[in-house]
């Protein structure tokens, strides 16, 4: 599970490095920053710009609601084959009340948690936002079949545009864990994508523009047609794990939620570098979850 692993952590450092300027929606304030990786979370940062600072009390090296939603899947994972219960077990117990998880609560999540306590069905909020992906490496890494994959999306968001959008990270993520490249990875992710999503993600491919320019265009926000598509671009563009990483932050806008992707589709082939990885705060925790993830599915 070397590969598998290396992108679930890729997925993490990623998220974390991105932390300090998540949801600063200004390429030129995150430029005259300087430092835009690893740095520690200001709301003076955000001051008089464009975004939303949410991630009070965080530090430099520690991962945002995205990190936290997918460390959840791991932990589902860790105790065999996808189960909705398990799943929602694992998600009351991040972000419900007196969960582990001490931070900001999206939209998709805070959904999810109150359908789950009502007991409705379908539990995903109907909602179209990232979110909706951090799942998937854990999901991947472990052999889950698209069809599973789409059941534990829509246990956090039941929309029709996630369900045209998730086909493509599922199986862009599940080639690169394969062992393919990045550029066959994109492809057998817009061959996968549903309707809506192959035309915004074939541009994305097809546009020549710098990564800022075309979010620009495209849109730096949560939303799957504008994340997604910006995902795929910036992959596109990016020569190896550390300027993906890179291009993400300089790019603005929800930085933390393609950054899940993004970490994972390059950590699978090109392993975040290990200065890097040790800077993650709770590295040592988050490693070893990934370790009890690969025994659970060590092939018999």
């Amino acid at each position: 599970m070397t590969r598998t692993a290396d992108a679930l952590m890729g997925a993490y450092v990623a998220d974390a490095a991105t932390l300090g300027i998540h949801w600063l929606y200004d390429p030129q304030r995150i430029a005259r920053l300087g430092q835009a990786l690893w740095r520690e979370p200001d709301p003076a940062d955000f001051d008089g710009a464009e975004g939303i600072f949410v991630h009070h009390g965080k530090r430099a090296g520690d991962i945002s609601q995205y990190g936290a939603q997918m460390r959840a899947m791991i932990r589902t994972m860790a105790d065999g084959p996808f189960e909705a219960s398990t799943y929602h077990e694992q998600v009351v117990a991040a972000f419900g009340s007196g969960g582990w998880w001490h931070g900001y609560i999206d939209k998709a999540t805070r959904g999810t948690l109150a359908h789950i306590a009502s007991g409705r069905t379908p539990t995903g909020a109907h909602d179209d936002q990232i979110p909706a992906l951090s799942g998937l490496p854990a999901l991947i890494a472990t052999g889950a079949s698209a069809a599973t994959c789409a059941q534990a999306v829509a246990q956090i968001s039941h929309h029709d545009t996630t369900a045209a959008y998730a086909p493509a990270a599922t199986e862009a993520l599940r080639a690169a864990m394969a062992g393919r490249g990045i550029a066959e990875a994109l492809a057998s992710g817009l061959d996968a994508a549903g309707r809506a999503a192959r035309d915004p993600l074939a541009a994305a491919l097809a546009c020549t523009d710098d990564p800022i320019a075309h979010a620009g265009e495209t849109g730096r926000a949560c939303p799957l047609p504008q994340a997604l598509p910006v995902a795929f671009h910036i992959a596109a563009t990016a020569q190896g794990y550390t300027e993906a990483v890179e291009i993400n932050a300089r790019v603005g806008g929800d930085s933390c939620g393609r950054a899940i992707f993004l970490g994972a589709l390059f950590g699978a082939g090109d392993p975040s570098p290990p200065l890097w990885t040790a800077r993650l705060r709770e590295g040592p925790a988050l490693a070893a979850e990934i370790d009890a993830l690969a025994r659970t599915h060590e092939p018999s």
